[in-house]
């Protein structure tokens, strides 16, 4: 029937559109000059991003795909920095951090003492700046997660901090249908999700930017008043 070649075309189109997205995003803001090197004596570090956990604590499909990145862009000896699970993140018992860096010590053969535990963060920014302590003595940085989200994350990782960024390392987190229409459809809610923050940091902004003049008024109106006084 014609209008079954004209879903499964309108369909092939949409994959295609997907992957071609994917693909680009997988190769976004990196630095485009030489990357720079960290500490001589640094690990190389892999950031792996968290994602809520299912109600019942167990892995879900996106953590391991997540976490089987991070093991797959991996060089020998590197650092595992699991980040995530704090405030409306926690589902479950454990934080996702926890659960997934079992998943990839139980499973995927990471070293135990190769791993870093970041249980506090309550968003992809949070992620990032509290796990500081680790990317700063990194000699070299990954961000995995799926393919628009750590795109998003080398993103913030430039605003929070440039000379770290500048040592960020391509991961691999683009293989060619490995998703399927699910790809779409991640890219979506990332685009969805980064507008969405972008638009929060521009109210907080503006609303800093309205409380600014104010405090300073209340501060000269007190020294003005403690002159008088005096």
């Amino acid at each position: 029937m014609p209008w079954v070649s004209w879903v499964a075309a309108a369909g092939t189109a949409l994959l295609a559109f997907g992957e071609a997205q994917a693909w680009r995003a997988s190769r976004a803001d990196y630095p485009r000059t030489s990357p720079t090197t960290g500490p001589a004596g640094g690990a190389d570090v892999v950031l792996v991003l968290g994602f809520r956990s299912r109600e019942d604590g167990r892995l879900n499909a996106l953590q391991a795909w997540r976490t089987r990145i991070a093991v797959r862009s991996a060089p020998p000896g590197a650092l595992f920095v699991f980040s995530g699970g704090s405030g409306g993140a926690v589902r479950g018992s454990e934080p996702e951090a926890v659960v997934m860096a079992r998943y990839a010590t139980a499973r995927l053969g990471v070293a135990p003492d190769a791993v870093a535990i970041e249980s506090a963060a309550a968003s992809t920014r949070e992620n990032l700046a509290l796990s500081l302590p680790w990317l700063r003595t990194a000699r070299t940085i990954r961000i995995a997660s799926n393919t628009a989200h750590a795109r998003r994350a080398r993103s913030y990782l430039r605003e929070l901090d440039p000379e770290l960024w500048g040592r960020l390392r391509p991961t691999r987190d683009f293989r060619l249908l490995e998703l399927g229409p699910l790809r779409l459809a991640l890219t979506f809610y990332d685009f969805v999700a980064g507008r969405s923050a972008g638009r929060a940091m521009a109210v907080a902004a503006a609303e800093r930017a309205v409380a600014a003049p104010a405090r300073d008024t209340a501060r000269e109106t007190g020294q003005r008043s403690g002159a008088t006084e005096a």
